[in-house]
């Protein structure tokens, strides 16, 4: 409810020559949401396959997400 209301102020805005609204701003931060969740998705699997005796895909899991978490860590 209230990201509408500030939405409609934005355009309010924009229309008298203030700010612009973008949605670029927003996307990115829900990519990066959305990488942060399959980081935690991927570490939760490598522990589950651990005690399984399939480590080389645990460790690939576990170093897929350490450079993902990598990338986010620099871009942010």
């Amino acid at each position: 409810m209230n990201n509408s209301i500030n939405y409609v102020r934005q355009v309010k805005n924009a229309k008298r020559g203030g700010y612009t609204p973008t949605l670029a701003k927003d996307i990115n931060k829900h990519k990066i949401q959305k990488a942060i969740r399959l980081i935690e998705q991927w570490r939760k699997l490598a522990n589950e396959l651990k005690p399984q005796m399939q480590l080389d895909m645990a460790l690939t899991l576990e170093d897929c997400a350490h450079d993902l978490d990598q990338i986010l860590r620099n871009k942010i």
